[in-house]
């Protein structure tokens, strides 16, 4: 149950890392382009 609960908790960290990178390179592009 544990180690569910880790895995669980450690792939939504991951997820929010991705989104949160993806969001700041699209910002970073918008910028270059402008």
């Amino acid at each position: 149950m544990l180690n569910f609960l880790l895995s669980v908790a450690a792939s939504s960290i991951s997820g929010c890392i991705v989104v949160y990178f993806t969001y700041w390179l699209s910002k970073r592009n918008v910028k270059k382009k402008k």
